[in-house]
């Protein structure tokens, strides 16, 4: 069957028609495929007529963030879902606590360098300090101005032995000796230090270091009296006073240092060489406890004779003792 031919005109119209749907539905295709910032519209400067919808200055191009907002709308429908709008504000949200975390740790490193330098600063000014206390000697080694001492960590206790000393009756001075196997000290007597060893002991203190007096009897005991640091002592030219009441004291002839105090002392059954050694209302007197069980030790030892009697003039042991006591 043949179609009937249409006229020219209503043959036009339908061609238009035609064309103008093709054309509405390539635009809708476009737009529906997100495809509105097409090379092809940026080139011609023509936006869609979802862009458009975007364009917020109205300039006829999408910026950057225009741009973004345009792509998020996948559906063409010219705004955005609220799950778009909630993804992009979660994502803002987590940007900006991001942002404050790295700023608290920024602000955390400044604040640890400036504590470093001034850290640095602290021990430089330190060690300029203590470089005025402290000079090399002929072996170049470091030692201190005043004592000319080596400068080292203190791991124990200094300790500076005193002895007693006697007036004889000439009035010299002389240091008690043994005589007979028995230790001579039955007069006027004190204690002394040679004066190096005094100087030593005050300027150990006077730096705060660990300082006992030591003292060793004839029977070969020790006894330790703790002297400083102490934070009552006092200093002068010519005499020290310590915490404990022990004070030095340099002598006449600039030889010694003598000493005194009741710390220096012993208490009852304590080690002694004489009476003054002891406390008031004691007297020094032969050990006999402890002489017989130095014999009984001699005896066991099974020595000769002559080695024998050596053995017992060595048990020498003395304490104090109070003076109603049979010695």
């Amino acid at each position: 069957m043949v179609k009937p031919i249409l006229p020219a005109t209503q043959l036009m119209t339908s061609i238009q028609t035609r064309d103008a749907d093709t054309t509405d539905s390539m635009m809708s295709d476009v737009e529906i495929n997100g495809d509105s910032l097409s090379k092809s519209e940026e080139n011609r400067d023509v936006l869609s007529r979802v862009s458009l919808m975007y364009d917020i200055n109205g300039d006829g191009v999408l910026d950057e963030a225009e741009r973004a907002m345009r792509n998020l709308d996948t559906t063409g429908r010219g705004y955005l879902t609220n799950d778009k709008v909630y993804a992009l504000m979660a994502e803002h949200i987590k940007m900006q606590k991001d942002l404050f975390r790295f700023k608290k740790v920024v602000i955390g490193l400044v604040v640890f360098v400036v504590l470093l330098t001034l850290s640095n600063l602290g021990t430089s000014f330190a060690a300029a300090y203590l470089a005025k206390d402290t000079t090399t000697n002929n072996n170049n080694e470091l030692v201190g101005t005043k004592l000319n001492e080596a400068v080292s960590t203190q791991t124990t206790s200094d300790s500076f032995e005193y002895r007693r000393a006697l007036n004889e009756t000439q009035g010299t001075r002389r240091l008690c000796t043994k005589q007979n196997g028995m230790y001579t000290c039955e007069t006027d007597s004190y204690l002394r230090m040679p004066y190096d060893e005094g100087v030593r002991m005050v300027g150990k203190c006077q730096n705060g270091k660990t300082v006992d007096l030591k003292r060793t009897w004839l029977d070969g005991s020790e006894t330790l009296i703790h002297l400083c640091p102490t934070p009552r002592a006092t200093y002068s030219e010519r005499e020290t006073r310590f915490g404990n009441g022990v004070t030095i004291t340099i002598s006449d002839d600039g030889e010694f240092y003598e000493l005194k105090g009741d710390a220096l002392t012993q208490d009852e059954d304590d080690v002694c060489d004489e009476s003054a050694d002891c406390d008031s209302g004691l007297v020094c007197k032969d050990n006999l406890q402890a002489i017989g069980a130095c014999k009984r030790h001699c005896d066991r030892l099974r020595f000769g004779p002559q080695r024998l009697q050596g053995c017992y003039d060595s048990c020498v042991f003395r304490s104090c003792q109070a003076s109603s006591t049979q010695g």
